[in-house]
């Protein structure tokens, strides 16, 4: 079976942790929040809010780069976490509670990631919403105080951790699945060349288990550079020089649109060219999109443009409750929607007050969460180990760089590839 263990609870300790916080839960139910006159500890703690809990309010923090290096990916999950529990707030919030948040920005960089963590447990919040590439370190911190984490995850750490909740869970040191090869077969693909930037884990896991993906379905990996860091014409001519008819690239997009140009120049264009980077909405009709035209981007949700009921209450909440953010179809957003979505049936799991323990508790009971219809594939968050998701949705950039088309009528899902790295995945 392919499988990340779990840092914390045994399946046997769970249960024994299930039992307890039954007991907590039938005296809190007659409490209210900080009441007095608690005759033993048992009772103290079923009485008593966690840290970001008071009568009528749950303060949550949310984590992201909102300056440095490529921070601009990430621009938009603050506003889908706020448009989501907005939209909750709305309608009353969770048990008479409203929402509120707290956000620090990381910074792109691993000790801003740990200083912004810092600051955040001193504004004492429940929970944290995070999406980043660089939370390996906080992540101990996390664990040691029992935070819930919900998010993106950006390497085999939210795996482990039984506190952390990633919405997606694509990237492993050690596992794939065959979706992506088996996508780029059916698109007519034979050979590949594999391009990725060192600059973060994420990125190197990312094109370590797409190699494995592709060979798996039989595509032969022809050229593989994992220190592509920026554009130049030699390693352009490098990667056309190694005759692959396809391109998986994890580089900025002036170095892949280069790629693309260079090829069609001298005559042999990509019969297939995806990148996880090129789904955003911001980049339809620049010239970016018209150089992209034709090419293909992996997601992690079922993507917008499929205007089912999900979709559009995603934009609904968006239009109403972020405006500024625009346009909305933006990968950053639509995460942050879900992570706060996940947070608030977490919180839907607690009876009284809620305490960290308890929702980490509740929410690892939860067996089909589908992401407010918007995942790919149910989570399963009791099991004790996290599967690598197999499922995988599709899009096109439409001929005239103007729109993102969804490739098949769902989905695609693959089967799972087991088996250690063959390169170093940070």
């Amino acid at each position: 079976m392919l499988v990340r263990k779990m840092r914390g609870r045994t399946r046997s300790s769970r249960a024994a942790l299930v039992t307890a916080a039954m007991t907590a839960a039938v005296a809190a139910v007659a409490t209210a929040c900080g009441s007095g006159g608690a005759t033993s500890a048992v009772e103290a703690t079923a009485q008593s809010c966690s840290t970001g809990v008071t009568d009528d309010e749950i303060t949550v923090g949310i984590l992201f780069p909102d300056t440095g290096l490529l921070s601009p990916q990430f621009t938009g999950y603050r506003f889908g976490i706020e448009a989501r529990l907005a939209a909750a707030n709305a309608e009353g919030g969770v048990d008479g509670r409203k929402i509120t948040t707290v956000w620090r920005d990381d910074r792109f960089t691993e000790l801003g990631n740990l200083e912004a963590t810092q600051d955040l447990l001193r504004e004492d919040v429940f929970a944290i919403l995070e999406y980043t590439a660089f939370s390996e370190r906080s992540a101990t911190l996390l664990h040691d105080e029992g935070v819930p984490v919900l998010g993106v995850a950006d390497s085999g750490t939210w795996a482990a951790n039984d506190n952390m909740f990633p919405l997606a869970y694509q990237l492993d040191d050690n596992d794939a699945t065959t979706t992506l090869g088996a996508f780029i077969r059916a698109q007519g693909g034979t050979t590949a060349a594999i391009v990725s930037t060192p600059i973060t884990a994420s990125a190197r896991l990312y094109a370590e288990g797409a190699r494995k993906s592709l060979s798996a379905a039989g595509i032969r990996i022809v050229y593989q550079d994992a220190n592509a860091e920026a554009y130049s014409p030699e390693s352009v001519e490098r990667i056309i020089r190694s005759g692959a008819d396809s391109l998986v690239s994890l580089v900025p997009a002036d170095f892949y649109t280069a790629i693309l140009a260079e090829a069609s120049r001298v005559g042999r264009p990509y019969t297939v060219a995806i990148s996880p980077l090129t789904y955003d909405a911001n980049l339809l009709n620049t010239e970016t999109a018209r150089a992209l035209a034709g090419t293909y981007s992996p997601v992690g949700f079922q993507v917008i443009e499929r205007n089912q009921a999900a979709q559009q209450a995603y934009l609904t909440a968006m239009t109403t409750y972020a405006p500024q953010m625009q346009p909305a179809t933006q990968l950053s957003s639509i995460y942050g929607y879900i992570a706060a979505d996940m947070f608030l049936r977490g919180l839907q799991t607690q009876d009284g007050c809620p305490t960290r323990a308890g929702f980490i508790q509740g929410l690892r009971g939860v067996t089909d969460y589908d992401g407010a219809g918007l995942l790919n594939q149910k989570i399963d968050f009791s099991a004790a180990e996290r599967l690598v998701d197999v499922c995988t949705d599709f899009i096109r950039v439409a001929p005239d760089g103007d729109a993102f088309e969804p490739v098949g009528a769902g989905p695609l899902c693959g089967e799972p590839v087991r088996g250690a790295a063959s390169t170093g995945a940070g």
